[in-house]
């Protein structure tokens, strides 16, 4: 394979420095080499394919070390990386005259690896609640990770994400563990909340947040620890909620003579079509949350016999407000697909849960540097910049510096072979 980062990319070089990581200097050479590596290489993330990526001789080993031995901790990077992008992406929200309305959406993701993983700290069995279907529940072996995204406006970033393990797990990986190199298990829910209240303490005064969830999150503990932080809350919720002791489903059944408020909303994706929808709404308190809120039902179409129920505590919105703000929970899936399929979240081969952390950690300022890339494109053109045009620019600039540097040194040499061989460095153990 031939490595064509002949030199490290000076927009991450100048990222990383902004950055300022509490890390070493040769393990921050290691950051931007695997940072460049992730966005060039397209075929499966693993440290041998990543190294082979540079011109220079590297051993993949010193890579695995930077995870499994080198003793930095994910902090030191997580902990600069959300400080400076927050702060950064208010900057640009207020050059682009943006209202002050932050939208934070939470979601957790499923990644699938091969079923017959068994020694990665990470990797178990999870509950897949998207393959699985009122008559069977599916479990697939994978690793699971809660996120935090942040909106504002057109352009928004991946906050933060956790690794989840079942208590189950824990229990076990801890029987071959030392007494203070235990893992202590922590609920979904506490991840969530660990993200939320992290942002609370970095977000400045006088910014409007709605978060938004769908209906695994929709806990009264989550409802009430936003409302605490003057938040606003938009989530989905389950036909058997309570809205003043009375199910969701049975408010629907007790409106059925009322008639529909029909809303349309603009499809994120421009070249699609608004779609229009129907809707009721009740006001009432919801069970063990102190604040009144609106419940909304929504269906596609008037014959529609499971409608979505909805939930928003902002009483000023109007319903079409609270979709729309709703709709905006889409990113987050976006962030899933560029982690996973753009920049090989799940194609870890570490063993120990810390390990793997760390390689969250990397992936996770990878996407950041995308994120930023592309918001500084919109703010320059005022157009959207996808991030695959992002990892397109940044490709196309690693090639144009190695095929200066192979035509330099034919025009020097003249000796083709000479040139070819003076290109590949790394044959000696790729092909091993």
């Amino acid at each position: 394979m031939l490595g064509v980062i002949v030199q490290h990319s000076v927009e991450i070089v100048t990222f990383i420095s902004w950055l300022s990581p509490a890390l070493y200097q040769p393990q921050i050479r290691h950051l931007i080499q695997l940072m460049d590596a992730l966005l060039v290489c397209d075929s499966h993330k693993t440290l041998t394919n990543l190294y082979r990526q540079l011109a220079a001789l590297r051993d993949p080993k010193a890579a695995a070390d930077f995870f499994r031995e080198s003793p930095w901790q994910v902090i030191a990077v997580s902990g600069p990386r959300k400080r400076w992008m927050l702060l950064k992406f208010l900057e640009l929200a207020t050059k682009l005259k943006l209202a002050p309305v932050v939208l934070v959406s939470l979601d957790d993701s499923l990644g699938k690896k091969h079923k017959d993983t068994r020694h990665l700290e990470a990797v178990s069995f999870h509950h897949n609640h998207t393959d699985s279907t009122r008559k069977k529940q599916v479990y697939s072996n994978g690793y699971v990770y809660v996120e935090l995204h942040v909106q504002i406006g057109p352009i928004g970033f991946l906050f933060d994400t956790r690794l989840y393990l079942r208590e189950k797990t824990v229990r076990q990986l801890n029987r071959h563990r030392s007494e203070g190199k235990r893992l202590r298990f922590r609920s979904k829910y506490a991840l969530a909340r660990e993200m939320l209240l992290e942002l609370a303490e970095l977000l400045p005064k006088g910014y409007q947040v709605y978060v938004l969830f769908d209906s695994w999150y929709a806990s009264a503990k989550l409802i009430k620890l936003c409302r605490r932080q003057r938040w606003h809350v938009i989530c989905a919720v389950k036909s058997n909620r309570r809205l003043e002791r009375k199910r969701m489903d049975h408010h629907h059944q007790s409106l059925r003579h009322k008639r529909y408020e029909r809303v349309t909303l603009p499809a994120l994706d421009p070249s699609r079509p608004a779609r229009t929808y129907y809707v009721r709404s009740v006001q009432g308190h919801l069970e063990e949350v102190k604040d009144e809120v609106r419940s909304i039902i929504s269906k596609r179409h008037p014959g529609d016999k499971y409608p979505k129920y909805f939930v928003c505590t902002d009483l000023t919105l109007t319903v079409q407000q609270a979709l729309q703000y709703y709709q905006r929970r889409w990113p987050v899936e976006v962030d899933n697909l560029y982690l996973k399929e753009a920049l090989g979240l799940g194609d870890f081969r570490l063993q120990s849960f810390e390990a793997t952390e760390k390689w969250f950690a990397v992936v996770v300022l990878t996407m950041n540097y995308l994120q930023y890339q592309a918001a500084e494109a919109y703010l320059r053109d005022k157009s959207v910049c996808s991030l695959t045009e992002v990892i397109r620019q940044h490709r196309l600039a690693h090639w144009r510096q190695f095929l200066r540097k192979a035509l330099t040194q034919l025009l020097r040499s003249g000796d083709i072979d000479a040139t070819i061989e003076s290109l590949l460095p790394a044959a000696s153990w790729a092909v091993t």
